[in-house]
């Protein structure tokens, strides 16, 4: 019987053998055939891939430009345009029409009850002056200012808003979009679906190798540049340098950038400020020129990034102790401007990154030094990809990865006439003219608020600055009743 057993078993086991060997002949195949595509593929692809991206460092290093980049801006507009018209379609044929006349009459309604003409800021206080205050006898709706202010701020809030990604009029063929579009058309569907592939498949691993091509030549060329002995030789080597690797890693992300008014270029005589909306501020502006950064001292991979610019050129590195000084800061700020020899500095005074919408606040630190200052306006077109970083919800590494899956980074930079401040100009006004002239330019909303409020609470002293007015305004009104009633007796 146990025979019997063995026996009946042994083709169970010959035939579970025979199906793990089929199972492993058609994994094989697989592989092979595998292996054989992507043989093909990169013998196709590959020299093609090498040939472009030689065209690429070679035109980037020489500043120079077929024009490939600007017909493709073009040909991106005329799709764009395509697919407004396309959902502008798609809209009225389900009847939206009724609906937008509908949302359009409550926006002008809404914008007749949100009137800014009378909106509360920060008070302006003068302990010495009371003809300025609106003085009456106290009523109850004195404070209705304030909550008026406030449930303003709520319904349509100009701060916060300043934070967050810009909002588009149109759909862009991007994922990342304010509005979540679904299906609307087969053509629609077949433009992304293309787009898709083109930019994660064709351009992502193109601006990959040039990134990385970009970030070793700007750590090993400064090297061999800090051997030179200082001069006017190793000004010019350094400032080729820093120029050449800039324009390489612009292409990294296929920046199509446009100088205006190139005369007003920053010289070496001043600080160069500029609105703040990416760390590819930095990028846009050292493709036309060369700089001087200020920033705190880190280590890593960034603390590899500031020594080799170090070794080239002269920097402001501060270790965190020292940049909390605004007096030693100022000193080393003013003696690098007095220096000739060295570049312009550049600075944001904002502190932080705003949504390319709007300018906010300047820190005062930067007029306070003197010279000359050379404004800069920046502003990007947001169709082509979002610039803005917001860095209290994206790494660095997320940030670069979207840029680097954009259709392209499009900007405008105007150079500015230079400004100096003026007689019995206090460095506070002198900044809010220079941010009111950016702003013009540029196109941007000039915000009065401090960009600080993408992080912290409104200062403690603003609110009590808010009570101190409206207490001081009744203790005036008390003090003009007491003086009635002692005239009166």
């Amino acid at each position: 019987m146990e025979y019997s057993v063995a026996n009946n078993s042994q083709p169970s086991v010959w035939s579970a053998a025979f199906s793990r060997i089929g199972v492993l002949e058609v994994v094989g195949s697989i592989m092979a055939v595998g292996d054989a595509l992507a043989t093909i593929g990169l013998t196709l692809l590959l020299p093609p891939f090498l040939l472009v991206l030689a065209i690429v460092l070679v035109l980037a290093s020489a500043g120079k430009s077929l024009g490939l980049r600007q017909k493709y801006v073009q040909f991106l507009l005329k799709v764009f345009e395509f697919g407004r018209q396309r959902l502008a379609q798609s809209s009225n044929s389900h009847g939206s029409t009724s609906q937008d006349s509908d949302d359009e009459e409550e926006e002008v309604h809404t914008a007749k009850v949100i009137c800014r003409d009378k909106l509360i800021l920060r008070p302006l206080l003068d302990k010495d002056n009371n003809e300025r205050l609106d003085t009456h006898d106290f009523e109850l709706g004195d404070c209705l200012d304030y909550i008026r202010t406030g449930m303003e701020a709520i319904v349509d809030d100009e701060v916060t808003k300043r934070f967050s990604a810009e909002e588009l009029t149109s759909w862009n063929f991007l994922t990342r979009t304010n509005c979540r579009y679904e299906f609307i058309s087969t053509r629609l569907t077949i433009f992304w679906v293309v787009g898709f592939i083109l930019r994660y498949f064709v351009l992502l691993p193109l601006r990959m190798v040039i990134l990385v091509i970009g970030i070793a030549l700007i750590v090993i060329l400064p090297f061999f540049v800090g051997f030179l002995p200082e001069g006017k030789l190793k000004r010019m080597a350094s400032n080729r340098v820093f120029i050449t690797c800039f324009r390489v890693l612009c292409r990294g992300v296929s920046g199509v950038i446009t100088y205006h008014n190139t005369h007003n270029r920053p010289q070496t005589d001043g600080i160069c400020v500029a609105n703040h909306t990416t760390p590819i501020d930095i990028l846009v502006l050292a493709c036309d020129g060369c700089y001087s950064y200020v920033g705190q001292r880190h280590g890593g991979f960034l603390g590899i990034f500031q020594r080799a610019l170090s070794r080239a050129s002269a920097h402001i590195w501060f270790e965190r102790s020292e940049a909390k000084d605004r007096f030693a800061v100022a000193k080393r700020l003013r003696e690098h401007v007095e220096d000739p020899d060295k570049l312009p500095i550049l600075i944001f005074p904002e502190g932080t990154c705003i949504n390319n919408t709007s300018v906010m606040q300047f820190k005062k630190g930067t007029f306070e030094v003197g010279g000359i200052i050379y404004p800069v306006a920046i502003k990007y077109d947001p169709r082509f990809g979002d610039a803005f970083w917001n860095s209290s919800k994206e790494s660095m590494i997320s940030y670069i990865y979207m840029m680097m899956t954009s259709w392209a980074i499009v900007c405008d930079v105007w150079y500015l006439p230079p400004m100096t401040m003026r007689k019995n100009e206090t460095s506070i006004e002198f900044a809010n003219r220079v941010k009111a002239e950016i702003a013009r330019q540029g196109g941007l909303v000039d915000l009065v608020w401090d960009g600080g409020l993408k992080r912290s609470a409104p200062k403690k002293e603003w609110k009590e600055q808010y009570q101190q007015e409206f207490s001081r305004r009744l203790k005036v009104q008390n003090v003009d009743t007491e003086k009635k009633e002692e005239k009166t007796e």
